[in-house]
């Protein structure tokens, strides 16, 4: 009994540590290559703006689409504890608008965000995102806009546009 209580204690310990003992964010190259193994956790540093991703499409026969949010909550269902693809699919595409969003900020003001790995996987999400909502659509062209958007229960309180693509050819 005494030992689980030293290991409570020691735990709690380290615990208290972690919080007052402020570290720098790890970067590096080595890091950029296993980051797709580690979900973004700068959510847990402080409440913000969270980034969305949403789509139009225009094609040849007529004018631009109003703005999609490519990735609405999915029904809660108690069997997706179990059994989850479809959700953990959509967490690991959000990680990925997050992981560019965070690219984007780290480029600085300014700079062009097309050469990023992140940008171009989240131009062929949008693509594949597009063709899930409108299986019918044919050829045209779409683009994309990354917002940071502040939730509230009655809506959202801000929303910034953080990038806008150019046109693409879907």
């Amino acid at each position: 009994m005494q030992t689980i209580l030293w290991l409570l204690l020691i735990y709690f310990a380290w615990l208290a540590l972690g919080l007052l003992w402020q570290t720098r964010t790890v970067r590096g190259p080595w890091f950029f290559l296993l980051r797709a193994f580690f979900p973004n956790w700068q959510f847990y540093h402080q409440v913000g703006p969270v980034p969305h991703l949403y789509v139009r499409y225009q094609t040849k026969t007529s004018d631009w689409s109003e703005w999609h949010w490519v990735y609405p909550r999915r029904d809660r269902n108690f069997w997706h504890l179990f059994h989850n693809p479809w959700g953990n699919r959509a967490l690991a595409e959000q990680n990925l608008v997050d992981h560019l969003s965070s690219d984007i900020k780290d480029l600085g003001e300014g700079q062009d965000a097309s050469p990023l790995v992140t940008y171009q996987l989240v131009c062929r999400l949008a693509a594949t995102a597009l063709r899930r909502l409108h299986p019918d659509l044919g050829e045209g062209q779409y683009q994309l806009e990354i917002r940071l958007e502040r939730p509230d229960p009655s809506g959202y309180i801000s929303s910034d546009t953080v990038l806008r693509s150019p046109e693409m050819a879907l």
